[in-house]
């Protein structure tokens, strides 16, 4: 990455504070609740979504998930993510939502009987991804509702190996050093299903893109150190 960025040194503070549901945070920028299906329930057709505030509502919902329907166990749920068709297209490169008929308009709020407050009523689609928990970052960034790279950066790195951005042979060498195997575990899956991802939908923003592979490169160096030293001590241990 180029020197010129500037750095970014997030503080334990700040991630603390960020520290949020990164779903309920996608589906506040569109001014709706968070929703749940029911375990082992099938997919909808549409889905009614309680609304927050009158604009900015979401076109469409994105039942996502990352192993195949056939293979879902009797707890598993799949994440709804809401959607704007106009900005994926302006985000993305690939086509997951099917164009909708000729003179459609977009979903307007109303009232439901029984309920307070209003409700919408989106099209449910279904998506197959490499890896359904990084979604809702993915969105948020490649979707333009968050621009902050802190946020992005401390749910890729620890706060240490950002902290030597962007040097990314001695963020490696930290991440290799500091994590447990369980943080580095969590790490590696994470920035892996994230980059998947990336390649799988094709978003636009080169900036967010470059910050991601980035973070995957370090992880995956840091296992290429972690491995090396694991090997390192076995054959120095006396037999």
């Amino acid at each position: 990455m180029s020197g010129s960025q500037p750095r970014l040194l997030p503080s334990k503070q700040y991630i603390t504070a960020e520290d949020c549901d990164l779903l309920d945070l996608l589906c506040s920028r569109f001014n709706v609740a968070k929703t749940t299906l029911e375990p082992a329930s099938e997919i909808p057709t549409t889905l009614d979504m309680r609304v927050k505030q009158d604009a900015h509502i979401p076109s469409h919902v994105l039942a996502v998930f990352d192993i195949p329907e056939s293979e879902w166990g009797s707890s598993y749920q799949p994440l709804l993510v809401p959607i704007r068709v106009d900005l994926f297209t302006r985000g993305f490169r690939s086509k997951i939502i099917p164009p909708s008929p000729p003179g459609s308009t977009f979903p307007v709020p109303h009232c439901a009987e029984h309920a307070e407050g209003q409700f919408v009523t989106l099209p449910v689609v279904p998506l197959l991804v490499p890896h359904a928990p990084s979604i809702p970052l993915l969105f948020l960034f490649g979707l333009g509702l968050e621009t902050r790279s802190h946020l992005l950066c401390c749910r890729l790195l620890p706060a240490d190996v950002i902290g030597e951005f962007p040097a990314p042979l001695t963020m490696a060498n930290i991440m290799a050093t500091l994590c447990s195997d369980d943080q580095f575990r969590e790490h590696s899956k994470f920035n892996q299903g994230l980059w998947k991802n990336i390649l799988s939908l094709g978003p636009r923003d080169a900036h967010f893109i470059e910050l991601v592979q980035t973070a995957w490169n370090v992880t995956v160096e840091a296992r290429r150190i972690r491995q090396r030293n694991t090997a390192s001590h076995i054959t120095s241990v006396p037999i």
